[in-house]
């Protein structure tokens, strides 16, 4: 990520979380569209108990205060590029590690039963498509059984000129050809939106 694209996405966010404070509006979300993604998220595995899971841009980790409301004991990281945000997950979620990373530049240790991605990529800045690629290559290395990634969809009907667009379709083929050959595409959770499942093998989860 160039310096130009991460100071607008600090700058960005920011804002948000200085206008709203620590709620779903600070990551440009509303509570209701908050919980329907994570509800989504969660469909990656009907055995998400007692495993490691990594939540790549986790804003303040609430996706954690979820799974623990469902009655699911994970082993839960954390990581996001703003610090204040990661400041604020410590101190709600003390039990958990939260760290700051951006995972073009850092180094990401330790490998994770299940990664989730919820809504990273929304933001319309210069490379934000060649980011989320090169993302997706980094932290897949790192996952043991699978990984979610979710989007805003490019067949939204209405687009935000200020949000990131993705096609479901190009998607797949990036899969494809440079992640796995098991995957399951979503289209139907959260309006406008797609959650893209991508597994490491056949019988890395049991369905």
């Amino acid at each position: 990520m160039d310096p130009y694209t991460r100071e607008h996405l600090l700058s960005f966010y920011n804002f948000h979380l200085k206008q709203f404070g620590d709620r779903p509006e600070a990551l440009r979300w509303t509570p209701q569209g908050q919980l329907r993604r994570y509800h989504a998220l969660a469909e990656i595995s009907p055995h998400l108990n007692n495993a490691s899971i990594l939540d790549y841009g986790c804003g303040t980790g609430d996706f954690y205060r979820f799974l623990k409301r469902r009655g699911l004991d994970v082993r839960y990281t954390g990581v996001d590029i703003n610090e204040n945000f990661i400041e604020l997950a410590k101190k709600k979620y003390p039990e958990c590690s939260f760290h700051v990373m951006d995972a073009s530049e850092d180094r990401l240790e330790g490998f994770f039963d299940f990664i989730v991605i919820c809504g990273v990529f929304n933001l319309r800045v210069p490379g934000v498509a060649e980011d989320m690629k090169e993302a997706l290559v980094t932290l897949f290395k790192h996952c043991n059984k699978g990984l979610a990634l979710n989007c805003l969809s490019s067949h939204t009907p209405i687009k935000d000129p200020e949000l990131n667009y993705t096609s479901p379709e190009e998607m797949v083929r990036f899969t494809l050809e440079n992640l796995s050959p098991y995957f399951a595409l979503r289209h139907d959770r959260v309006q406008d939106d797609f959650t893209l499942y991508i597994y490491t093998g056949l019988n890395a989860v049991e369905l």
